[in-house]
């Protein structure tokens, strides 16, 4: 069954700085992205940061979701949070990738089923798409995602890394 995911910016961010961006082509069918969250990392390129050209990448869509409200759940959400939210919902899709907790709670709460990169990296695992998240968890540290050391074990536990 095809399977189709719309991703937010953080996670296009870290899995790119972390070389393992194509894991999502891999893992998804068809990926989507907001046309939000491609202007969010056009602005963090334009400033400096290490970002993806969404262009380069031939497997992934760009799309504006069709809603011109936003539901209450969604209002104090960024701009890429909320057209990822609700190009998920428009689209049905399979799976959001979210990093950030309030935006996963009101995807939650939206009926969506919500995975975050660090689950992105199981999965992969899981698939022997690559052989420990350990080594990977490290460079997402190390790229500037902030992973409290409870996550990080729980993450290594259920990957069979743990201690």
């Amino acid at each position: 069954m095809p399977e189709r995911c719309v991703v937010d910016t953080s996670a296009l961010q870290y899995l790119f700085r972390i070389g393992q961006l194509d894991i999502l082509q891999t893992l998804f069918d068809e990926v989507l992205v907001a046309y939000a969250v491609e202007q969010e990392l056009n602005r963090g390129k334009s400033t400096g940061y290490s970002v993806p050209n969404i262009t380069d990448y031939s497997w992934i869509a760009i799309a504006k979701p069709d809603s011109h409200s936003t539901p209450l759940e969604l209002k104090s959400l960024g701009a890429g949070e909320c057209a990822s939210i609700l190009l998920a919902r428009e689209t049905s899709a399979d799976q959001i990738i979210l990093d950030d907790l309030d935006a996963r709670y009101a995807a939650e709460t939206l009926g969506l089923h919500v995975i975050g990169t660090i689950g992105i990296l199981m999965r992969a695992k899981e698939q022997n798409l690559i052989p420990k998240i350990a080594p990977l968890l490290e460079q997402l540290i190390d790229a500037g995602m902030w992973i409290s050391m409870e996550i990080k074990q729980y993450a290594l536990e259920l990957s069979g890394e743990g201690n």
